[in-house]
């Protein structure tokens, strides 16, 4: 193993000061909020006592989305801004505007939605938006693909968690110039 001292020394690369091993001035630990953020249920639904389903409240609680955006916001790298998250909400909108007012199928808009993932990672290798948000697109997408009624998932569950780090993250992200 280097010895630290040793390598800084000489100009070597360690993990704690090379860009390449993600040094943010902090010795190369990973000092963001990510351990606070609560790990979300595999589905955005509960069944009431009548059998009746429900959005899962953590879903919309500021307990569990505020530190969502708070990562998203100030912790990530880098920061996501209002605008590349808008730019993702108002595509859900559109889709949602074409189910709900147009009429059309969710078989018919159901690759729109999917490719929020690939519009995701793009803007991942852009460095226009963190990973964690990426992840956040590519969890939720997956939770509405696999669900059994895909379509009142991303409109009952979906959107309503996307709207809850929406308005969250008003307080966290900084507006696009």
């Amino acid at each position: 193993m280097v010895d630290r001292r040793d390598a800084m020394n000489k100009g070597g690369r360690t993990p704690g000061n090379d860009k390449k091993f993600g040094n943010r001035g902090n010795g190369g630990r990973n000092n963001s909020a990510r351990g606070h953020v609560q790990k979300l249920p595999d589905s955005y639904f509960e069944n009431d006592e009548q059998g009746r389903k429900y959005l899962h409240p953590v879903f919309v609680s500021k307990k569990t989305i505020d530190p969502l955006a708070r990562l998203l916001g100030q912790d990530a790298r880098p920061n996501l801004t209002t605008g590349q998250m808008r730019r993702f909400f108002n595509e859900c909108r559109e889709i949602e505007r074409l189910v709900e007012v147009d009429g059309e199928s969710w078989e018919r808009v159901s690759a729109r939605f999917e490719g929020l993932c690939y519009h995701a990672q793009n803007a991942v290798w852009k460095h226009k938006i963190p990973r964690e948000f990426q992840e956040f697109i590519d969890d939720n997408v997956r939770r509405v693909v696999i669900a059994a009624e895909p379509r009142e998932t991303f409109l009952y569950g979906f959107l309503p968690h996307f709207e809850a780090l929406v308005g969250f993250g008003a307080a966290y992200m900084r507006r696009d110039s």
